[in-house]
């Protein structure tokens, strides 16, 4: 029988904790019978074992508010001609806080969904719109919220006929004035689902200064031009731009998924077997109807009943905390820990 595998740092059992004896005759103690004390040096020992792609940098710092993890990224700036850049520049992405009570999984998770939106924020910036002697960036994060908000007049009508349907000559007319990440578009084909919905083809064909990874197609003889496909609910010309975003967007998303690793392990590659990870869940819970029959139970409903208190919010006076305690009185009576004043 092997022994246990060292817990990490930050990470202790629940007084009277058991062990699940897996299929290959590792012992563990699920991370459901952990309690978590994070600091700035323990989670740094998790983000040391997180590997993804060299040009995005994992911070792990602290201020007054407690811990956080920070992606930077290595590259040219968006919104600046490559040629006119004598060299690359590291910009930050927000901060993402992560809790002293935080089990050491969610770290993980954490820093992925960092990285995945870190990226996205790239992506939406990088897909440029030119007409009339103007390059901008519709789908980008920087817009004014607010101001958009107070005036969605300005917005919100389609600028285009919006009942005119689609057709491949259209759509390639509309993929003449698009540029991502220095590729160009051109629509391969066009053909109906039903009679609400129609698959584009899409061939992106990578430039010379393009950076992404994902918008080349890589085989054993060559590098090909990639092929997107894009499903249409509605043949109108918002439809296709937004669908194209989101199809980018998902593109990016699956390189994050297949290079991310914590100790070499891809958690969220699409190669990993779902109905064994299914299996090996059910190990780790098959315990839990032991436990309503003991002492542990207890021990464990309180652990968790602490936990959870920790991340109760408090509601101060103010316009969101009344709206919130109105919404709230909506539902009646609730179970759980409602948040305190």
């Amino acid at each position: 029988m092997k022994t246990f595998p060292p817990l990490l740092k930050g990470e202790k059992p629940i007084d009277q904790a058991s062990s699940v004896t897996l299929r290959n005759g590792e012992q563990c103690i699920p991370q459901h019978y952990l309690v978590f004390a994070h600091d700035r040096e323990s989670v740094e020992e998790i983000v040391v074992n997180i590997d993804f792609d060299d040009k995005y940098l994992i911070f792990v710092s602290e201020d007054s508010s407690g811990i956080y993890v920070q992606i930077g990224i290595v590259g040219f700036d968006n919104y600046v001609a490559i040629d006119d850049q004598a060299d690359k520049k590291v910009v930050y992405g927000r901060k993402w806080r992560v809790e002293a009570q935080l089990p050491s999984s969610e770290i993980i998770q954490t820093v992925f969904l960092a990285i995945k939106t870190a990226r996205e924020h790239e992506v939406r910036e990088l897909l440029q719109l030119k007409e009339n002697n103007r390059t901008t960036t519709p789908f980008n994060n920087h817009h004014d919220l607010p101001l958009m908000a107070q005036n969605s007049e300005l917005v919100t009508a389609e600028p285009f006929k919006p009942k005119e349907r689609l057709s491949r000559q259209k759509i390639q007319k509309y993929l003449n004035k698009l540029v991502y990440d220095n590729s160009l578009f051109s629509c391969k084909s066009l053909r109906d689902i039903d009679e609400n919905s129609s698959l584009c083809e899409v061939q992106i064909s990578k430039g010379r200064h393009s950076q992404l990874p994902e918008i080349q197609n890589r085989t054993q003889d060559a590098i090909k031009n990639k092929t997107i496909y894009l499903v249409l609910s509605k043949m109108t010309v918002n439809e296709f731009h937004f669908q194209l975003m989101e199809t980018l967007i998902g593109e990016s998303n699956r390189y994050v998924e297949e290079r991310f690793t914590y100790l070499g392990f891809a958690r969220f590659s699409r190669n990993n077997n779902i109905h064994a990870i299914a299996d090996l869940s059910y190990t780790l819970r098959q315990k839990e109807t032991e436990h309503k029959q003991n002492k542990f139970s207890a021990i464990l409903e309180e652990s968790n009943y602490h936990t959870d208190k920790t991340r109760v919010p408090i509601l101060k006076d103010g316009p969101q905390s009344n709206k919130l305690r109105n919404k709230l009185a909506l539902f009646g009576k609730l179970n759980g820990i409602l948040p305190s004043s």
